[in-house]
């Protein structure tokens, strides 16, 4: 039956009508500029900080407008470099990997690729295994309000370690064109 919730979810988000994020917002509205630490876009680990892990400074800098690196995930996005078994890919959506949830429901621990669809995007990147340990994703959120001023979208990656399957389901959902062009995967080597 898990199997089963898997594949219809899975073949759900391809076509677009699972756990479906806000609607996008136009490119003209997307910060061009960082402004401040809070605008951050992670693109991959080869990029320079702040939108990816490369060059990063020793610890999270000085928050400013309201907005700063929660130390948890400036730490989450320095790992990468300590991490010879773990590798980092950008997958467009569809992204044609079916994951299996690891865990229970009272204690999820993420989940694992079971299968990569042949003539997927996922296939078409190259080096996803069945049995990868998926360990972060992408996703985009919405930080600001009427304390701090408009709500604006802001792309981490987060630590997948902890989440359950509609949660990294979610993750995924919410890296959405034109803004994002493709889900940042981090993955274990099985």
């Amino acid at each position: 039956m898990f199997l089963l919730r898997v594949a219809v979810l899975l073949t759900l988000l391809e076509r677009g009508h699972a756990f479906r994020a806000p609607a996008p917002l136009s490119t003209t509205t997307r910060p061009t500029r960082l402004s401040a630490t809070g605008d951050r876009w992670y693109e991959g680990r080869d990029v320079k900080y702040p939108r990816g892990a490369a060059n990063m400074p020793t610890g999270p800098p000085p928050e400013t407008g309201g907005y700063g690196h929660e130390p948890e995930l400036f730490a989450f996005w320095k790992s990468i470099a300590s991490q010879p078994d773990v590798y980092e890919v950008k997958v467009g959506r569809p992204l044609g990997i079916v994951f299996e949830e690891i865990g229970t429901a009272a204690r999820p621990q993420g989940v694992k690729v079971i299968e990569v669809q042949a003539g997927s995007n996922a296939a078409a990147v190259g080096g996803i295994s069945v049995g990868d340990v998926l360990v972060g994703v992408s996703a985009v959120r919405y930080i600001g309000g009427e304390y701090l001023g408009k709500a604006r979208p802001e792309r981490d990656i987060f630590p997948a370690d902890k989440m359950d399957f509609d949660t990294v389901v979610g993750a995924i959902s919410s890296n959405e064109e034109p803004e994002c062009d493709g889900v940042v995967l981090r993955l274990r080597k099985a």
